[in-house]
């Protein structure tokens, strides 16, 4: 699709980045659209309250077209919690103080359509003509600005948002003051002007002619005639009939259902009969029954029935067996979206190490004679195969992603805490983290972004306001540029791979990267540190006795010699430096010179089971040099496949880390390098 903007906005033409965009519609509630909600209560005029409910309208086409472009629409309600512990009373009294004759009933109050401004009641929620579909997200915040106190930032940046289309009401408040802040985080932030209104024209009008003053200072404004223009444009997409071959992936299957005579069943019965090949049953512990895993999906009687159906509606996915399908909070938030889970895969059960199993049967998806590689071999070998869109496992030290750049497929390891651990038997519980595996970056990312959030009964899980914010790059990394370090020791890699990092180091440059040199000291000392500690907690959380795999078995052998030789003294001492380098890595991505991301080879090299079989203890430490420090950092990381080698055409997996919260412009480089 061509490049697209908004030619007539003020100062100038405004521009629509694809997949970049997002139209943010701001608490179009009853109670501020609807006669006897909070709005009208306060201002219970019948000329003024017309003016501010004329908007539905147009802001409905502006809806209608962001969708039939593509663009991302998210909705805001405010309002606040049942106990109005959200509520300062400055905002609860203020108004009643100093009016209290005008000003009767304040939020939490008892009114026609339920407490005013309070979660829950019928009041607070959006007017018909503008509801959110099933895969629209919603905000509820507690203040006028959608960024106060809330998860806002993030659930942008998760998604590689970077421009803003708002509409809704009011233009003096909730409008404004998203507006301002947008600017403040650095969005690209465009108004609708025909799609807000307020309840007072001159202060409405004073303030719609400073959303793009002094040339375009705090950002544009534009009628939605452009827009709706450009949705005309876009021809509407006729049902067709599927040719029984089909792209599994998050995106084309969203897209398939909406366009193709493709159901849920159809790619059920599809995954189910590759499942039922032998070397695909190798992969799975548990393999649910068909017809369960159907049960609670929805049919639609017709391909349109699809357009407002949850995010993951009909998507396949698997998990390693260590996470309780009946009860983890992943898993219920996934199905409740309309996912279907295919069974959990295996892993190597003692998670004691990067190398995976020596068994024969479960090698490289690649080659018979490499091995598949992580404890989390079972969940990368599911989607190489196709058995699923994406799947969730663990990752101590790159026991997912190892796998993952292995099978040529993507290994995204969130920053923890972002993703909920619960319900999930872990091997080193301070560092384990969830990872993603997919197939693309953008569907590790979907998985990400809606699947995000704080569960507080998870003690690992990090509180939104925890979170480090950075302002955006509207450009992207591409246009905007990016700044990247590599290893300052390479001397592990094998030939092969050493030539595919360098091919790939001068791809980033090509794309917008500038390498920069950095001190690796505290990386070094860091990597000394970690693998005695790793042992030490590894065997006091140990779960499975001694594998009678031989090579594993020596690798637990070792470990359980190493964390001897550990004294507690030293586990709090080494602790303490380990925060100490922790602190001394994160500057280095600090300020116009720092870094965004490190970019590095996921594994130095593929071994072979032969290579393996010689040298197991000495292979696992290899192969873990680049990843095991991520988890300890609190880092996020994704491999991606960046090349191929040799007569087999093995994948070379390359990987990115950025600090805890960086996210977001993580995945918009890796998009860009993929």
């Amino acid at each position: 699709m061509a490049p697209l903007s908004l030619i007539t906005a003020k100062p100038c033409p405004f521009a629509l980045p694809e997949n970049r965009t997002a139209l943010v519609v701001i608490d179009m509630q009853k109670d501020f659209l609807l006669k006897n909600g909070y709005g009208y209560l306060q201002c219970p005029s019948e000329q003024v309250f017309e003016q501010v409910s004329s908007v539905i309208e147009p802001t409905a086409k502006a809806i209608a077209a962001a969708r039939k472009l593509g663009l991302h629409v998210i909705h805001t309600r405010e309002g606040h919690v049942s106990d109005l512990s959200d509520l300062p009373p400055t905002k609860r009294i203020r108004q009643a103080t100093a009016n209290p004759d005008r000003h009767k009933l304040v939020i939490g109050a008892d009114g026609p359509m339920g407490r005013l401004l309070v979660r829950g009641s019928d009041g607070h929620d959006i007017v018909d003509e503008v509801k959110p579909l099933k895969d629209e997200p919603v905000l509820d915040k507690p203040g006028k600005g959608s960024f106060y106190n809330t998860d806002f930032h993030q659930m942008l940046v998760s998604r590689g948002i970077t421009h803003l289309l708002l509409a809704g009401v009011t233009t003096e408040c909730c409008v404004a003051t998203t507006f301002r802040e947008a600017n403040d985080h650095g969005f690209e932030t465009c108004v609708l002007v025909d799609c807000t209104g307020g309840f007072d024209n001159t202060i409405v009008s004073a303030t719609m002619d400073l959303f793009c003053a002094y040339d375009g200072l705090l950002g544009y404004c534009c009628t939605s005639k452009p827009l709706l223009e450009l949705a005309a444009t876009v021809s509407a997409i006729q049902p067709s009939a599927n040719e029984g071959v089909f792209d599994i992936s998050i995106a084309s299957l969203r897209t398939a259902y909406r366009t193709s005579n493709l159901t849920p069943a159809t790619v059920v019965e599809y995954i189910y009969e590759q499942i039922a090949k032998p070397e695909s049953a190798l992969v799975f512990s548990k393999i649910i029954d068909k017809e369960v895993a159907l049960k609670t999906l929805p049919e639609p009687a017709i391909v349109a029935d699809v357009a407002d159906m949850p995010y993951f509606y009909g998507i396949p996915f698997t998990v390693s067996e260590n996470f309780d399908i009946e009860n983890s909070k992943l898993i219920k938030d996934l199905l409740a979206s309309g996912a279907i889970l295919v069974g959990s895969t295996k892993i190597e059960s003692t998670g004691a190490g990067v190398i995976g199993v020596t068994i024969a049967e479960i090698s490289s998806e690649y080659s018979a004679e490499y091995i598949a590689g992580g404890y989390s071999y079972g969940p990368a070998l599911a989607i190489a195969k196709g058995l699923g869109s994406f799947s969730l496992a663990l990752d101590t030290d790159g026991t997912a992603r190892i796998p993952a750049a292995f099978s040529g497929v993507v290994g995204y390891n969130v920053s923890k805490g972002l993703l909920t651990s619960d319900k999930i038997t872990k091997f080193c519980p301070s560092v384990d983290t969830v990872a993603i595996i997919a197939t693309t970056v953008p569907d590790a990312r979907a998985v990400f972004a809606e699947l995000r959030g704080q569960d507080l009964t998870d003690p690992y899980s990090v509180p939104d306001r925890a979170i480090p914010i950075k302002s955006i790059d509207f450009r992207g990394p591409r246009d905007g540029g990016f700044r990247f370090a590599v290893p300052d020791d390479l001397s592990l890699l094998s030939p092969d791979y050493r030539t595919a990092f360098t091919a790939c180091v001068e791809k980033a440059r090509s794309l917008g990267g500038t390498l920069v040199e950095i001190d690796w000291s505290a990386v070094t000392k860091a990597s000394k540190l970690l693998g005695p500690l790793l042992d030490v907690e590894r065997m006091a959380f140990r779960t499975a006795f001694e594998s009678s795999d031989p090579a594993v078995a020596k690798i637990q052998q070792a470990i359980s010699a190493s964390a001897a030789e550990v004294s507690t003294l030293k586990v709090f001492q080494d602790i303490d430096t380990l925060r100490a380098l922790k602190a001394e890595l994160y500057l280095k991505f600090e300020g116009a010179t720092g870094i965004d991301v490190i970019i590095t080879p996921t594994a130095p090299y593929h071994p072979t089971f032969a290579e393996l079989e010689a040298n197991p203890v000495g292979v696992n430490a290899d192969l873990s040099i680049f990843t095991k420090l991520t988890n300890a950092f609190e880092m996020c990381a994704v491999t991606l496949k960046a090349n191929e080698y040799g007569p087999l055409k093995l994948p070379f997996g390359v990987m990115l880390s950025a600090p805890m919260g960086m996210d977001g412009r993580m995945l918009d480089i890796a998009e860009v390098l993929a």
